[in-house]
């Protein structure tokens, strides 16, 4: 059984809707509660374990840093401000200086984005397991599912990077003679190390109300792009949407570069829909003077259907998955 048909039998089970507050439940990045005078608060949860969520390339403090950016990336996706967050830890008998490091990493990502620890707990657990829910406001919220016939398709940045650092992480499992891989493309690397949530966008894009709707790519464009409804993107601008060096260690490898790209999970990019896209580069020009954001149109919105190019695209992406063992 996959993570999908486990999320609807839990929802068909779960009858009680609550208040008139509640404005947005499950289906979206964050639940959505109305909090009066346009204001809306931003709820998203993500539990992470070591086994399945943290390569062990990564160290203590990367790991603190990346559960923080996961559930911020889900808040900046609505175009929240991010308000605080709680995280929640399980440890199998770690040592002080890892739990250190680890903090270390949450407080640097907290610092980064603005966004304070305001709670949370701790447990022994099997593996290392992290909680994060973070809370976020905004005054009229980006859902997923809003693009119009026409919107152009648009992410922040790029793409790709994330599954290729996997690859290398792969290739190194099955033969140490690839170590030098991580040397040599430690700018694909970093990514995993360090992702960074795009909070500063997501506020952008709310403030000026020029995105028609918004999710962010964290279990792959392939699988996060059905979200957005009836679509056409194309070969020639996911490929456009590529680092060089994403492209030259596809080519190295053998590796189709749109498969990557749809692939490739965990960018913590954002994937929007827009007809301003010209407006909002000029935002951009004025407030991102380091010009560290980029935007890439990949397709459209359309009446009916989904598609690369001209043939019919079938989902993919991660999805978690379990066995087929009864509890």
């Amino acid at each position: 059984m996959d993570e999908l048909n486990i999320i609807k039998i839990i929802q068909n089970n779960l009858k009680y809707k609550g208040s008139s507050h509640v404005v947005k439940s499950i289906g979206d990045d964050c639940a959505v509660v109305g909090m009066g005078e346009n204001n809306y608060l931003t709820i998203t949860t993500d539990m992470m374990f070591r086994s399945s969520h943290f390569p062990n390339i990564l160290s203590p403090f990367q790991i603190g840093h990346r559960v923080i950016t996961a559930n911020l990336s889900d808040i900046a996706s609505m175009g929240a401000k991010p308000l605080g967050i709680v995280v929640s830890m399980g440890f199998n008998n770690p040592s002080k200086k890892f739990i250190e490091e680890l903090t270390k990493g949450i407080n640097y990502a907290t610092e980064l984005y603005c966004c304070p620890i305001i709670g949370g707990d701790t447990n022994k657990s099997k593996e290392l397991t992290l909680c994060g829910t973070a809370f976020g406001i905004a005054s009229n919220p980006l859902y997923r599912y809003n693009g119009n016939v026409g919107d152009d398709i648009v992410i922040t940045n790029d793409i790709g990077k994330v599954y290729c650092a996997f690859k290398i992480l792969e290739m190194i499992e099955t033969d140490k003679k690839h170590n030098n891989l991580i040397e040599e493309y430690s700018e694909i690397m970093e990514k995993l190390y360090m992702p960074i949530a795009q909070v500063k966008m997501g506020l952008l894009l709310n403030k000026y109300n020029y995105a028609s709707s918004c999710c962010d790519i964290s279990d792959g464009l392939g699988k996060e792009l059905f979200y957005m409804g009836n679509f056409e993107v194309k070969s020639k601008k996911l490929i456009n949407a590529m680092p060089k060096i994403v492209i030259e260690f596809c080519n190295r490898f053998n590796l189709n570069p749109v498969e990557v790209a749809l692939n490739s999970g965990e960018e913590w990019e954002l994937l929007f829909t827009t007809n301003k896209y010209d407006k909002i580069n000029n935002i951009l020009n004025k407030y991102d003077n380091t010009k560290i954001i980029k935007l890439k149109k990949i397709g459209k919105i359309i009446d009916k259907g989904h598609y690369l190019d001209d043939e019919i695209l079938h989902t993919s992406g991660y999805v978690h998955k379990w066995s087929d063992k009864n509890e």
